[in-house]
């Protein structure tokens, strides 16, 4: 008998750590579908979710320009950029007649790969998104995604 009360109770612990893994799913979820609805009902189309270690980072996309976290870059004043994997260049863009910076030099391979995209804005300075160290491909995904977005809307302004 005792030992059907402790299986029962194990059971029950169990269940409810399950349940609580699953509303914390489900409320992330919601958190981050609200975060993007309010981005959307502002005009703004959400490029890429960006995982961070303190939450999640939205590379957003408006008629002037991108936004994400506290950067903001204005597509008049894009240039171009440069997509990279640990430092080194893995595609490139820039404006007809504007040459690019000398792109930084490659870092030695830390055992993971680091994914950003580099956007260069007028006067010289460059804007670095930071798109992840997630295996799989998803940081690649992000990294291009971000990239292509921006060559775009460079493209189409």
């Amino acid at each position: 008998m005792v030992l059907q009360v402790v299986a029962a109770a194990v059971l029950v612990v169990f269940l409810w750590s399950l349940f609580r893994f699953a509303m914390g799913l489900r409320w992330a979820k919601l958190s981050r579908e609200a975060a993007r609805g309010a981005e959307q009902a502002q005009g703004r189309r959400v490029v890429a979710e960006i995982p961070q270690h303190d939450g999640l980072l939205l590379f957003l996309e408006d008629a002037a320009g991108y936004a994400w976290g506290v950067e903001r870059a204005e597509k008049a004043a894009i240039v171009g950029a440069r997509a990279l994997l640990n430092g080194g260049v893995i595609a490139s863009f820039a404006r007809p007649g504007v040459p690019l910076p000398a792109p930084p030099a490659p870092e030695a391979y830390a055992g993971q790969e680091r994914w950003d995209v580099l956007i260069y804005v007028e006067g010289g300075g460059g804007l670095a998104v930071p798109c992840g160290t997630l295996r799989e491909g998803v940081s690649r995904e992000i990294a291009l995604g971000v990239f292509d977005a921006v060559r775009r809307g460079v493209s189409a302004a």
